[in-house]
């Protein structure tokens, strides 16, 4: 999801980090964490580690006998299949109806607006925040009892200070939150601090919501491996780490690629399952 858009908080962090930094983020990391690397976190919370399928890569088989529970999603291409019409709010019983076209899985529903920034002026956050909610509003409408969410870039993380207040009223239009953990390169620290960073981002947003974090088995577009499938023990990692600080995951991935299970991902990802269920 948002193959076109390359997460902008990990740019920051490639650009920007130095080994000071890092050390002083872990010593932090590791002081804040040493009772959850001492114990089960789902046995500690009580709660259940949720794995949703959002991948769409031919011939992928069906992942539901490992728990994987189908999401759906719908793109901001969907709603303004005319792009001069972007941003302006659609008709209400079209959107509707798109909706319940589109959300016919049981897990979650994930809107991805990457055009709708909260990182702008006020007067333009302000306005996109409206939208979105309105949109939020719709979808809980049009399928009662659903799991609504965005998905996070450019909507519900890396939101500037200043449009903070805007972002906790958005949040309170949806259910969960979605934020990209997607894979550069396979330096470890560098992905722990990015999924440490969203998870204090949405805790600060409602701490009572759900955090789930997209992953994608793929080395993003723009990186020096890109579309090349990510290898099993950096995947374990990944995984392991999302639920370190997540309450679930979404996998997600593009109908122009076909199912490559060759690195070991899906393996580990079989076997990670049968740990959290």
């Amino acid at each position: 999801m948002g193959t076109c858009t390359v997460n902008r908080r990990m740019r920051k962090i490639i650009k920007t980090a130095t080994l000071g930094m890092l050390a002083v983020t872990f010593a932090s990391l590791g002081a804040r964490n040493s009772h959850a690397n001492a114990a089960d976190p789902q046995k500690t919370t009580g709660k259940k580690f949720l794995m949703f399928d959002n991948m769409a890569y031919k011939e992928k088989p069906d992942t539901s006998p490992d728990g994987l529970v189908a999401s759906n999603a719908i793109y901001e291409k969907q709603i303004w299949p005319d792009r001069r019409s972007a941003g302006a709010l659609p008709e209400h019983e079209t959107f509707v109806k798109l909706v319940r076209g589109e959300a016919k899985n049981p897990g979650p529903l994930v809107i991805e607006i990457e055009s709708l920034s909260l990182r702008g002026s006020a007067e333009l956050a302000r306005h996109n925040m409206e939208i979105l909610a309105k949109l939020a509003d719709w979808s809980h409408e049009a399928v009662p009892g659903r799991v609504v969410g965005f998905y996070g870039t450019n909507t519900l993380s890396d939101i500037p200070a200043a449009n903070l207040p805007l972002a906790k009223e958005l949040a309170k239009h949806v259910d969960a939150f979605f934020t990209a953990l997607y894979t550069f390169d396979d330096d470890r620290t560098r992905w722990e601090i990015h999924a440490l960073s969203a998870h204090d981002e949405a805790r600060a947003l409602d701490p009572e919501k759900p955090l789930y974090f997209y992953l994608w088995p793929q080395y993003h577009v723009g990186s020096a491996r890109a579309m090349r499938y990510v290898g099993g023990e950096f995947w374990k990692f990944e995984l392991e780490t999302a639920r370190k600080y997540g309450d679930g995951i979404v996998l997600w991935g593009s109908p122009t690629y076909v199912w490559d299970v060759k690195s070991g991902w899906w393996l580990v990802t079989e076997e990670f399952a049968k740990s959290v269920k």
